[in-house]
């Protein structure tokens, strides 16, 4: 599931490069309050790893990526990421994860909207500004309202590392 969605990921922000109208970016500080608002609620876990400690992930990976050419890609990978944060509510009760998933969802309305997939009901949908100078996605979200759950990378990530580690599986 993880090597489909990387390649759908890798071919929509490619068409993304192409199709984009408006400079519009994913709300950091708004996405951010809404996770402080929604962390209190029971059955909610919310796992924030700021500068220091990305910093210090990548410090590990560059330790381990001496010997290992997979650690020295997700390095390569990881080389723009200032701010990781997973919130996962899946555990709430239904009125909850319902208040919470608008929540949310109001958060990230004037986000750019990079892809919606859906399967069978299931949808995700992904968020991000696309800099095709560069040819990196800068504060990508990925919002998946049926699985009850946010991923947010704050930061830029290199497509290139995006599709050399994509295509080496």
């Amino acid at each position: 599931m993880k090597r489909y969605l990387l390649i759908i990921l890798l071919f929509s922000l490619a068409m993304q490069g192409f199709a984009r109208t408006g400079e519009k970016t994913v709300s950091k500080s708004g996405v951010m309050f809404a996770m402080s608002e929604c962390k209190n609620y029971e059955g909610v876990d919310l796992v924030s790893l700021g500068r220091f400690s990305t910093f210090a992930l990548k410090q590990a990976i560059r330790f381990a990526a001496k010997d290992d050419p997979d650690a020295r890609e997700a390095l390569d990978l990881m080389k723009g990421i200032h701010r990781i944060t997973v919130m996962d509510y899946e555990s709430c009760s239904s009125p909850v994860r319902a208040r919470i998933s608008r929540r949310l969802e109001n958060a990230l309305s004037g986000s750019e909207l990079l892809m919606e997939a859906g399967d069978s009901g299931d949808k995700i949908r992904m968020y991000g500004l696309m800099d095709e100078k560069v040819g990196s996605i800068k504060d990508f979200v990925l919002f998946s309202p049926s699985d009850y759950s946010l991923i947010c990378i704050f930061g830029s990530i290199s497509m290139d590392a995006v599709a050399k580690l994509s295509s080496d599986d």
